[in-house]
């Protein structure tokens, strides 16, 4: 689907590029929502774009996800999806800027986020956009909301696990593995934003965008510090955490130790009295005794009981 904004503020939806009948001129972005290859190849051809980035996706150098062509601007990054809370998926998008008109290139799930987070927070419908600038500033504040609410969610998430542990007096290996998914997902969220945040810089230093441009994307840019802090609290409290957990993991298994050395020491005294008296030495005076066999029992029984007074004692038990 492509849904294509006007200059006077209207919105029109499209379902192929052949549908399109309008020039640049007359819109300020164009949304292209589950492209395929044809559609890009078909935009590409109507509008002159060049999709060389689409192709350099993978590449770790910013140089590939950050081109400043003669005739049109080039980026992309990629943002994790909150589709589920114990795992997340990275989603590309890809936008281009040429001839005042702002490209959009979204999945579906994307598109859907980001528009449920503006219909949330913005009555976008009375917003009038004077500039396709102006628009694109929008949507970088709402990926940059985006953000926030992911971190947001990492950090109910932690705050509720550690709740959970604080009155849990057994663990399991689930336990550790969603630590290590909120761990990885955190991860996503600032590899993602450090990557957003290098694009927006670079589009400062491009040199050719309107001064208040800039000075809104440097206001989006002191909000993404503030969710890079806190996404260094979540990596810190995910830290304290798992310390946390293998610390009373360790307690329980110290616990364990310990009454398997009480049984052990209770069980083995009667034993070692059951083991000299199963000796078939022939001098051996209770041998012959007529209360040799219930005294050796009577022993026995009072090592075990003398063992656990001991430990009772000691408060082991």
């Amino acid at each position: 689907m492509i849904e294509l904004y006007f200059k006077d503020n209207q919105v029109k939806k499209v379902q192929s590029v052949d549908e399109i009948t309008y020039q640049l001129t007359d819109l300020f972005n164009v949304r292209i929502i589950d492209f395929s290859q044809n559609e890009l190849n078909a935009l590409a051809q109507k509008f002159g774009l060049n999709l060389t980035i689409f192709n350099q996706k993978e590449d770790i150098e910013i140089s590939s996800h950050f081109l400043n062509l003669s005739n049109q601007l080039v980026f992309n990054f990629s943002i994790p999806s909150y589709s589920s809370q114990v795992f997340f998926e990275e989603e590309e998008v890809f936008i281009i800027i040429k001839s005042n008109v702002v490209f959009y290139f979204l999945t579906t799930k994307m598109d859907r986020n980001l528009t449920n987070l503006t219909k949330s927070r913005y009555d976008f419908d009375s917003i009038n956009f004077n500039s396709h600038l102006e628009h694109f500033v929008f949507q970088i504040g709402v990926i940059s909301d985006y953000y926030a609410d992911l971190t947001e969610l990492i950090s109910k998430r932690i705050k509720q696990l550690f709740l959970k542990t604080l009155e849990a007096k057994q663990f399991v290996e689930n336990d550790l593995d969603l630590i290590t998914r909120l761990n990885f997902n955190n991860l996503l969220v600032k590899e993602s934003i450090n990557n957003f945040q290098r694009i927006l810089i670079l589009l400062i230093r491009s040199g050719d965008r309107e001064k208040i441009i800039n000075q809104r994307i440097g206001v989006e840019l002191d909000d993404i510090a503030v969710i890079t802090e806190h996404l260094q609290y979540n990596f810190e409290r995910l830290d304290d955490l798992k310390e946390n957990i293998n610390s009373k993991i360790d307690l329980e298994q110290n616990r364990i130790f310990k009454s398997l050395t009480i049984i052990t020491v209770c069980i083995s005294l009667p034993t070692l009295i059951a083991a000299i008296y199963g000796m078939n030495f022939q001098q051996m005076p209770e041998l012959h005794w007529q209360y040799g066999y219930p005294l050796s029992l009577a022993l026995m029984g009072s090592s075990f009981l003398a063992a656990i007074a001991f430990f009772k004692l000691k408060k082991w038990l």
